[in-house]
């Protein structure tokens, strides 16, 4: 028994669970993921997912303090799920965990909402330190993500070309420069051929660029396809 407000509301935090739901499509590294956390006293996972189109439902559900998120989803991007879920949720602590290192992913990973940003290549320790942080209100970005923003704003002041594209313009950005053509774009992207040449004029514009060779060396000289061999989830 607490004789004092202050010890009873000391205590309550020490021994606080932070309650977690794990989205990420990958069975094995969900799992994987799933038993680290909750070999922490502390950390306690909820439920955990590979579909992006039942997190909502798993939030009204348990009430978690975080979500821990993959920025790839098959079924939809991870920063259209987090501002979905952020216009229902507001109060809601969101990390992605991903491949992708470039500072881009991690800016529009902020943007979007989410308030950590983790590497799965990231050390073991790292994760559970991610989740303590965000659930009481801080940001946590792996150092070597944060190190790269900050090469990125001492070198650009943060206004590289690519940096003022929408996501769906990076996206078509990064499909050309993987090779693929408009038709397989449009296909994925499930628009017309005719939005895809539109949006490859426009960056050709945006990026004072001549053709898709061009656009191929812009992107491979800012390193814009680091990470997985896959295309911006976008909104």
């Amino acid at each position: 028994m607490c004789l004092l407000r202050g010890e009873c509301s000391m205590s309550e935090k020490k021994n606080k669970v932070i309650k977690v739901i794990v989205v990420d499509d990958h069975t094995l590294v969900r799992e994987a993921i799933v038993r680290l956390i909750d070999s922490e006293k502390d950390l306690r996972v909820m439920a955990a997912t590979g579909d992006g189109d039942a997190v909502q439902g798993l939030i009204k559900k348990h009430n978690p303090d975080v979500v821990l998120m993959d920025i790839e989803l098959p079924a939809g991007s991870g920063l259209l799920v987090v501002r979905e879920l952020l216009n229902d949720f507001p109060k809601l602590r969101v990390v992605f965990l991903t491949m992708h290192r470039h500072e881009e992913y991690a800016l529009r990973g902020l943007r979007a909402g989410a308030q950590g940003y983790l590497l799965k290549t990231s050390e073991p320790h790292e994760l559970p330190a991610a989740l303590r942080e965000v659930a009481r209100g801080g940001t946590y970005i792996t150092r070597e993500v944060s190190d790269r923003i900050a090469r990125h704003v001492a070198r650009n002041g943060g206004k590289q070309a690519f940096s003022q594209l929408s996501d769906r313009e990076f996206q078509v950005l990064r499909g050309l420069a993987m090779g693929k053509s408009c038709k397989e774009l449009a296909e994925e992207f499930a628009l017309s051929v005719k939005t895809i040449y539109t949006y490859r004029t426009r960056l050709l514009e945006k990026l004072e660029l001549k053709n898709d060779i061009d656009l191929l060396r812009y992107v491979l000289r800012h390193d814009l396809l680091s990470g997985e061999d896959e295309p911006l989830p976008i909104s």
